[in-house]
């Protein structure tokens, strides 16, 4: 006797006697696919993509690969790309949960938990209610199989934790919305980042969405919206929507609009499905109270530089420590970066974003501007302690630190100060417009900064002005004059010196006359006027009569500039004296003791003179001119070609291209 069946049939009985038969709900033995769709237009990431197909090939595990990126980066579709390149690698299920919305606390794993053992067919009656519960179920379902589980956005580690699959060659891979390298401890994971994207991957994605054709017409429009995007998958493909919504229309349409910061936002944002502002706003609604804080002040921070701890802890007036580590969380959360300990960066589109969240910006704006005029002004006060200029036009302070170290800080806060001078022009902070310029000054006459000084000038005379500070307006004119004469525009600076006499006059003050005297001296002299030898012996006269030791020790210097080397020496000496405390202006001194001693033939003692000349980028570069002068005087060809060369490369690292040009110029 034999039985056979043949067909297909989910439940068979097979007995002799019968009572009732109950046919319960079947399971499956492996779950859908969850993990979502990646669009076809999808572009670049094979580094990272590469990194995940090392790690998991490997074997053993689960393993974790925590996958951290900017908002709006592509992390999520990175990692449902790479599980849907190895869909058959993990037979078992492919698995997607996110945690970043929906409940709070526990409540968000337990309710991803009850979604995964629903997606393996537990009936909702039978799961546990408990979170320990669930996840062993899970674990044990998962157990010795391979599955492929994305979760996206975790917040804690933690919570990845109470979902990971159990032993068995499983894949977890973690899109980062928090701070999750406790894992690298715990699990047998590891961390990839995904970088902004390419111009060369943008420019591919945007020819995927609306035509290589129509791309290839406009690279110019395209560099615009790329330079606008910033490497931003989520902006990339907001801007290929809108490319794609009207064929028609040019594409520098398109960049001119999005060339408006106040709008760049607002136009990658219409569309709350596809939107660079709801990427961001979920971001910031992650972040703690003391590091939305320092987010809404990054946003309201002056210019587009790194910003410091201690500017942030200022104006929000919160300890510096404390700060940090908010501004740590803001780099885990990849809203800024850190090219350096203790300074933030934070890029356009962000910054942007943030201004919306700012409270108050004004006020913040305001508070930066102060943080940035105290420390200027302690700088310059170190730069140069004996400048009547500060004793009458700026606050007393009390500044700790060397000239090296002020001119430092300026060195890395110089993009930063220039933005908060023209916050505080725009904001009619006449006053600290006007100290700025003064403060500024020991910094921007060392060299290099000669465009800064003119715009920062510029705002203070008008400052002055609006003002009716004719004292101010003075000094801010020489000062302007002599940025004038360092970019070799004699006529102009002459024009603006005339103007700084008649205000000094008007000032009555006598320091003020002094110094115009000194400056349509040093003009003359650029222009090799005659008329400029008996200025600068008036003044001498008038430096003598202030009783202005440093003053007068300046006049002498000036004037050993333009008198035969018998004279001139012992006027450098008595310079020396009197500015015996100030490194850069004896290097001013030693350099123009090294061209009178070699005008008067004394070529080994100018040789010396020269060697000594150690601060200031133009004086050191002048001084390798001078001495390659001397080689030619002896001979020494190659060796002057040789100190030529360095003063050059001098000259062009500091910003100083009009002596760089002259000396490329020079024959040897």
């Amino acid at each position: 006797m034999q039985n056979q069946f043949g067909g297909e049939a989910e439940s068979v009985v097979m007995a002799r006697d019968i009572g009732e038969v109950h046919f319960h709900e079947v399971r499956r033995g492996a779950a859908l696919c969850q993990v979502p769709v990646v669009p076809a237009h999808y572009t670049d990431n094979e580094r990272p993509l590469g990194e995940l197909d090392e790690w998991f090939a490997a074997g053993g595990g689960p393993r974790v690969a925590i996958v951290r990126g900017a908002p709006g980066s592509g992390r999520t579709t990175l990692v449902n790309h790479w599980v849907g390149r190895h869909r058959h690698d993990y037979p078992d299920g492919r698995f997607f949960v996110r945690l970043a919305s929906g409940p709070d606390g526990a409540d968000r794993e337990r309710a991803a938990l009850r979604e995964l053992l629903l997606a393996t067919s537990h009936r909702p009656e039978e799961i546990p209610a408990s979170l320990d519960g669930r996840a062993g179920w899970w674990r044990s379902w998962t157990t010795g199989k391979r599955v492929a589980l994305v979760i996206d956005d975790a917040l804690t580690a933690s919570q990845v934790h109470s979902l990971l699959p159990g032993e068995g060659a499983s894949a977890v891979l973690v899109t980062e919305a928090g701070r999750l390298t406790g894992l690298l401890a715990s699990a047998t994971a590891t961390l990839v980042d995904v970088d902004p994207m390419a111009d060369s991957a943008a420019r591919e994605l945007l020819g995927r969405l609306v035509g290589v054709e129509r791309i290839g017409a406009e690279p110019e429009a395209v560099d615009r919206l790329l330079a606008r995007c910033e490497g931003s998958t989520i902006a990339l493909c907001v801007v290929g929507a809108l490319l794609k919504e009207f064929p028609d229309r040019p594409i520098a349409r398109l960049a001119d609009k999005l060339a408006h910061d106040e709008r760049v936002l607002r136009e990658l944002s219409r569309d709350s499905s596809l939107s660079v502002a709801v990427v961001f706003d979920a971001a910031y609604e992650r972040l703690g109270e003391q590091a939305r804080r320092c987010y809404q002040a990054l946003g309201a921070h002056p210019g587009t530089g790194e910003v410091s701890v201690d500017a942030v802890a200022a104006v929000l007036a919160e300890p510096a420590d404390d700060v940090s580590d908010a501004l740590q969380e803001l780099v885990h959360a990849r809203l800024v970066s850190t090219p350096e300990e203790d300074r933030y960066l934070m890029s356009g589109l962000v910054r942007r974003h943030a201004r919306t969240k700012a409270v108050d910006s004004d006020r913040v704006l305001r508070g930066f501007v102060q943080h940035y005029l105290t420390r200027t002004v302690a700088a310059a006060a170190l730069l140069m302690p004996d400048r009547v200029w500060h004793r009458a036009l700026l606050p007393r302070v009390t500044a700790s630190g060397t000239a090296s170290s002020a001119e430092q800080w300026l060195d890395v806060e110089g993009q930063n100060v220039r933005a908060a001078v023209e916050v505080a022009s725009r904001l009619g902070l006449l006053d600290e417009v006007c100290r700025f310029a003064v403060a500024l000054w020991p910094y921007y006459e060392r060299g290099g900064h000669t465009q800064d000084m003119v715009a920062v000038n510029e705002l203070g005379l008008r400052a002055a002005g609006a003002r009716g500070d004719d004292l101010c307006r003075a000094v801010l004119g020489f000062q302007l004059g002599f940025a004038h004469l360092q970019r070799e525009d004699t006529d102009r600076a002459m024009a603006v010196l005339r103007e700084a006499q008649d205000a000094a006059r008007r000032a009555g003050s006598l320091e003020a006359e002094a110094t115009a005297v000194e400056s349509l001296a040093l003009a003359h002299l650029a222009r090799g006027d005659a008329e400029a030898l008996g200025l600068l012996r008036r003044n001498v006269e008038l430096a003598a009569a202030t009783a202005d030791p440093r003053r007068l020790a300046l006049a002498r210097l000036h004037l050993a500039k333009a008198v035969p080397p018998a004279e001139a020496l012992p006027l450098l000496d008595q310079a020396a004296e009197g500015l015996r405390t100030e490194e850069y202006n004896l290097a001013k001194i030693d350099l123009w003791r090294g061209r009178k001693l070699r005008e008067a033939g004394r070529l080994t003692e100018a040789a010396q003179a020269l060697d000594r000349v150690g601060a200031g980028h133009r004086e050191r570069g002048e001084a390798l001119v001078e001495q390659a002068e001397l080689a030619l005087a002896l001979g020494e060809t190659e060796r002057a070609a040789e100190k030529l060369r360095e003063a050059e490369e001098l000259f062009r690292r500091h910003g100083l291209t009009a002596l760089a040009r002259s000396v490329a110029d020079r024959p040897v």
